[in-house]
């Protein structure tokens, strides 16, 4: 009997052990806004949306397992969907936010093979040069273009596909990540490199990125984007900034035609009180135009989230924005309010 008891107890220490070494996680967000618009060129509305909420609402799986010798196999896939009707995110990509593996070292670092968030886009969300992290006031304002939004910074696309993605492990807080997407012949070279910088109250990173070589595109590198930021906590306050220097666009830019270079800054600050966090930025683009003049393009505004636990979060906002062409579809000016709930899981 006490043998049978030891074997028992030794077999399911070795279970526990296996189980450690491999995980599997689901994890998700549903975040939804109530928003009014006030348009120059358009009605006032009222819509029901999960456009512009604190964190775009999404599922994913994500998990490890220990090889041995300091070595991990890592995934992640995730999904993004439209909590106000139940739509997919992009009916043409089931993973469409993220969608990689790869091998991870404690001493060499991590390489990742897939889909991913671009460099440009983990700079804005990570250290802390836009502190709603693409949110509510986000420092982002549709691609370039006239046709795709107002130029303000860009995330260089969001996310790309067919990529190799490199991070180093940390010194003293600095690490190193860099991008390769090959196109495959069917569109432009992806690349870029970002230097990150995160210990104690300050988080810095510099990156750059560029597309290269189109397809019929006469082998010249266009889209050049550089971008710096980074932020500061004083403790009462965190202080972020950002600046982004875009050119050489190229004809494989929609709507290149009407811009030559953008530059564009932000500075923003978030006061935690308690359960309450109030945020405030102002983001500015000055915009160079092919047939001359420029084009300066504002948005600022005002947000206070409430934390009712640690998953869920209520919040409101108000933005406005405005252009030297206000008059002009998608470039119009714009205020507006918004009221919404956000659950992680």
């Amino acid at each position: 009997m006490k043998k049978s008891v030891l074997a028992l107890a030794v077999l399911g220490a070795f279970a526990g052990a296996a189980s450690a070494q491999s995980s599997v996680t689901l994890y998700g967000r549903l975040d939804t806004a109530v928003t009014w618009t006030d348009s120059t060129i358009a009605e006032d509305k009222w819509t029901l949306n999960n456009h512009q909420p604190i964190g775009g609402s999404r599922w994913g799986l994500k998990g490890s397992e220990d090889l041995g010798g300091g070595l991990k196999a890592n995934f992640t896939l995730e999904s993004g969907f439209n909590s106000d009707d139940g739509s997919p995110g992009n009916s043409a990509k089931l993973f469409d936010r993220q969608a990689w593996v790869g091998l991870s070292s404690a001493s060499l670092g991590e390489i990742r093979l897939g889909r991913h968030d671009t460099l440009t886009r983990q700079l804005n969300l990570g250290y802390g040069s836009d502190l709603t992290a693409e949110g509510e006031i986000t420092v982002v304002d549709g691609n370039f273009g006239a046709a795709a939004g107002r130029v303000l910074f860009q995330n260089f696309g969001s996310r790309v596909d067919n990529s190799v993605v490199y991070l180093s492990p940390s010194f003293g807080g600095f690490q190193i990540r860099g991008l390769v997407a090959a196109g495959e012949g069917a569109t432009a070279r992806q690349q870029g490199l970002l230097l990150g910088y995160a210990a104690g109250p300050v988080k810095a990173g510099l990156s750059y990125e560029e597309y290269d070589d189109a397809p019929g595109g006469g082998g010249s590198a266009y889209n050049k984007v550089f971008t710096a930021g980074g932020s500061f906590n004083f403790g009462v306050a965190t202080l972020g900034l950002g600046y982004q220097k875009t050119s050489d666009f190229g004809s494989n830019i929609a709507e290149s035609g009407v811009i030559d270079d953008v530059d564009s800054y932000n500075v923003g600050v978030l006061v935690p009180f308690g359960s309450f966090e109030f945020r405030a930025q102002y983001t500015h683009a000055k915009v160079d135009l092919d047939a001359g003049g420029t084009n300066k393009n504002d948005k600022y505004g005002a947000s206070l989230r409430y934390a009712l636990s640690k998953r869920t979060t209520i919040y409101s906002a108000y933005l406005h924005r405005e252009s030297d062409n206000d008059d002009v579809v998608n470039l119009n000016g714009k205020d507006q309010f918004l009221v919404g709930i956000g659950h992680n899981f």
